[in-house]
């Protein structure tokens, strides 16, 4: 029933990619293919203008009912009907090692004492809660570990502040050094290579499903501009790349390289381009999502303005059931107010010949409702909510309030 559940969702994401010589991804809707020329739409603007691009300058086409086209150099060779065809295979469905069960069983653990503070004392006593705050379980069907992979949920002692819900890409004004980030009850997920080989995950067939069945792609296709302007400077050299920030980051690269002398410097831009394919080496981890800001302007001994281009996981955006100060609640997966859900493509092929799918949900297992808003680092918000120091806590600590 579950996967059943997800066909339609990955139908809507379907497009052709138009893969040129030099290695550039479109995401495009093809409308017709000529003896010299293609014409296409972006994705993005279907009801925008068509574009025309030589056959020369394309490499391949894949097409969205899992098709492709491979053009060859010479003009003879360059029409649809002469270029190779193959279909992909449908993804086949990971199937759950024998430690699957007790992975879930871990994260489905109530742990007594995690909220006993917030229990006992309680501000405001049977009034309207402000906020909630609670833990995540897994569903029983979910995969968590494959053949191939693990995929481990991870608290996030320190990130932002700003989430996917209600942020625009607009310049944060702020200070996210590591001195300056605290912990804002998000979770980020991790994966595990188990095998020997490289896995190649493709974000932009890895979703995830809101509990109102809107759905979040992973691959951000938009690139995100900063332009630093002029100023004096003193012998620097930009080249035109400038590299990659981690295996799964972002690439920064410089839109033209520059030398610049003593004197007045000329302005940079530098493009931020989300990797599509996360690749994972042998035995190694790698992170799904996580607050991922590029820094706008520098201000002293922090960046001051900044702009946000991946986030951490979080239930922020949960339909919640109005609790009362110190209210308790535990939920099962059966009468949980909210569970979201997971579809995570990977190969072994990094052209994704023949690739496997993994399915998971995670969902609010308990709540408890409360009039104060605790901030601070990782260690003092478990002290304040459990009255314990060093209370070692299992679980995935969540937050949301009632003024989304």
């Amino acid at each position: 029933m579950l996967a059943m559940a997800f066909i339609p969702v990955l139908n809507a994401f379907s497009q052709d990619i138009l893969i040129k010589k030099t290695g550039d991804e479109l995401e495009v809707k093809v409308l017709k293919i000529s003896s010299e020329e293609i014409e296409y739409k972006k994705w993005s603007n279907p009801d925008g203008p068509s574009y025309i691009v030589s056959k020369g300058e394309v490499f391949m086409i894949k097409y969205k009912n899992g098709n492709k086209d491979i053009f060859n150099d010479t003009p003879s060779q360059l029409s649809a009907e002469s270029s190779s065809t193959e279909v992909i295979n449908e993804p086949i469905k990971a199937a759950p090692t024998a430690d699957n069960a007790s992975l879930i069983e871990r994260y489905n653990e109530i742990e007594n004492g995690l909220f006993e503070a917030m229990k006992t004392k309680r501000k405001g006593k049977e009034k309207k809660a402000y906020s909630w705050y609670g833990t995540l379980g897994v569903t029983m069907s979910s995969i968590l570990s494959s053949e191939d992979i693990q995929v481990t949920f991870v608290t996030d002692k320190k990130s932002l502040i700003d989430h996917p819900y209600d942020y625009d890409g607009r310049v944060v004004t702020g200070w996210y050094s590591d001195e300056n980030i605290y912990f804002q009850k998000k979770f980020y997920i991790e994966i595990l290579n188990k095998t020997s080989k490289n896995i190649y995950i493709d974000k932009a067939n890895t979703f995830r499903i809101e509990p109102d069945g809107s759905y979040y792609v992973y691959y951000n296709s938009q690139q995100t501009t900063v332009n630093q302007g002029s100023g004096t400077g003193a012998g620097l050299n930009l080249g035109a790349v400038t590299g990659a920030l981690g295996i799964s980051g972002v690439a920064n690269t410089l839109a033209s390289g520059v030398n610049v002398g003593k004197g007045k410097e000329s302005s940079v831009s530098t493009v931020y381009t989300d990797q599509r394919i996360i690749v994972i080496p042998p035995h190694g981890k790698a992170v799904l999502s996580e607050d991922t800001p590029i820094g706008i302007k520098e201000d002293g001994w922090a960046v001051g303005k900044y702009k946000i281009i991946a986030f951490s996981e979080d239930f922020r955006n949960t339909d919640m059931p109005v609790l009362k100060s110190g209210e308790y609640r535990i939920y099962s997966e059966q009468d949980t107010p909210a569970t979201k859900r997971y579809i995570l493509n990977y190969s072994y092929d990094p052209e994704f010949k023949s690739d496997k799918q993994l399915e998971f949900a995670l969902y609010i297992k308990e709540a408890i409702g409360t009039r104060r808003n605790l901030f601070g680092n990782y260690n003092k918000f478990i002290e304040d909510i459990s009255g314990q120091k060093d209370f070692n806590t299992k679980s995935i600590i969540l937050y949301g309030n009632w003024d989304k």
